[in-house]
């Protein structure tokens, strides 16, 4: 009798079966719980609103990028709009700022010629201030003077007032002066005036008159007119004066010839 040890080391054997297999038992599917009606409608309540949620946020986001767009472009055609119009006011301004200035710049030259030729002639006047008189306008004023006269050279005198004695002087005395002059101080002089006088003719030399004659010269004022209307109406003055004295020279002649006659008288009686 074998032992239990080999008992358990046979395997019994079978013989195969030739029928089809057994199908596989179904799995045990547990009972499908169906939603009730409130959970249902919670179900569609939360998708409508999630629905809704994300329909907001890209609704937004495209209105926004829609209205972004539009904005920008009105936005664009307003600027535009109004920067053009303001580009053609700054335009026309300057125009205008521009046709003034070649306005200004056209009459410039007429509106600073006689400002810039009394500038120069202040300037002159003030470089010249500490210069010394020169004879040689004297000389040329009263040969002038003489030249014109019928008789030339006879009783001539130099007028002026007290304080330009000196200053004549100096020009009077000079032995060089091709004529003698004798200097007659006259409180009724006017300031700046010297007046060559010569057989009832008068010419003024002092500074007045040859500022205004280079005045008159260079065109800004009617300086030589007043000048020369001063010049007659001093020789008028000096024709009157030689008048009454020639008419009291002739006085006095009358009253020696009526005196004459007695003595004559009494010469013959004798």
């Amino acid at each position: 009798m074998p032992s239990s040890d080999e008992d358990s080391l046979l395997t019994r054997w079978e013989p195969p079966s030739f029928d089809p297999p057994k199908p596989p038992k179904p799995p045990k599917v547990a009972p499908i719980q169906y939603p009730t009606v409130e959970e249902v409608e919670a179900i569609r309540d939360n998708a409508y609103k999630e629905a809704y949620e994300l329909g907001s946020n890209q609704g937004f986001v495209e209105g926004r990028d829609a209205g972004y767009k539009e904005g920008k472009e009105s936005g664009y055609r307003e600027g535009y709009k109004q920067g053009y119009v303001e580009a053609d006011e700054e335009t026309k301004r300057l125009q205008d700022a521009l046709g003034q200035l070649l306005e200004s710049i056209t009459g410039m030259p007429e509106a600073i010629a006689e400002p810039l030729t009394q500038l120069s002639f202040e300037i002159a006047s003030r470089l010249a201030a500490n210069i010394s008189m020169e004879r040689a306008p004297f000389v040329a004023a009263v040969q002038e003077a003489l030249m014109r006269l019928p008789r030339p050279g006879e009783n001539l005198y130099l007028r002026l007032r007290a304080e330009e004695v000196e200053t004549w002087k100096k020009i009077v005395d000079d032995p060089g002066l091709p004529f003698a002059c004798t200097i007659l101080v006259d409180a009724d002089v006017r300031p700046g005036h010297a007046y060559v006088e010569v057989s009832g003719a008068r010419i003024d030399v002092g500074l007045e008159a040859r500022l205004a004659l280079v005045r008159n010269a260079l065109g800004l004022d009617d300086t030589a007119e007043e000048l020369a209307t001063v010049n007659t109406e001093a020789l008028i003055d000096s024709s009157i004066n030689m008048l009454e004295d020639e008419s009291s020279d002739d006085s006095h002649l009358d009253e020696e010839q009526h005196l004459d006659p007695p003595d004559s008288g009494e010469v013959e009686k004798e």
